[in-house]
């Protein structure tokens, strides 16, 4: 089994799971709310993987890094007397599957819309 099968498994037994947690019985309108509720937070662990494969978080530690280093003269010194470099070294990170989250996230939240439009309009 691929990644993106298991994902899709889990995800729609976690909405069907979820929709007994919200609700407290189960329907067919409240499946889809917790399948868009799903799929919403696939697409947001998606961005989070974007903005951390894109290295946004690292001009922000860095500079709070440099502030701090420079603030503490205690350090300094030291770093001056080892002729240390404040610059650590970086590592680009990687999400495999970064795809599959977003892909079955957007067919969640589209499909539930959909269909929860759907069976209001025609009710």
């Amino acid at each position: 089994m691929n990644f993106k099968l298991i994902l899709f498994l889990i995800s729609l037994s976690i909405s069907l799971v979820l929709s007994f947690l919200l609700y407290k019985q189960w329907t067919l309108a409240a499946w889809f709310d917790a399948l868009f509720l799903i799929g919403l937070l696939l697409i947001m662990i998606y961005s989070v993987m974007i903005l951390i494969e894109g290295q946004f978080f690292t001009a922000f530690l860095k500079s709070t890094r440099n502030f701090f280093a420079k603030t503490n003269k205690k350090d300094q010194l030291i770093r001056e007397s080892e002729k240390r470099s404040l610059e650590s070294v970086s590592f680009r990170r990687e999400f495999p599957h970064r795809t599959s989250f977003l892909q079955i996230g957007l067919f969640f939240c589209i499909g539930s819309l959909l269909i929860s439009s759907a069976m209001y309009f025609l009710s």
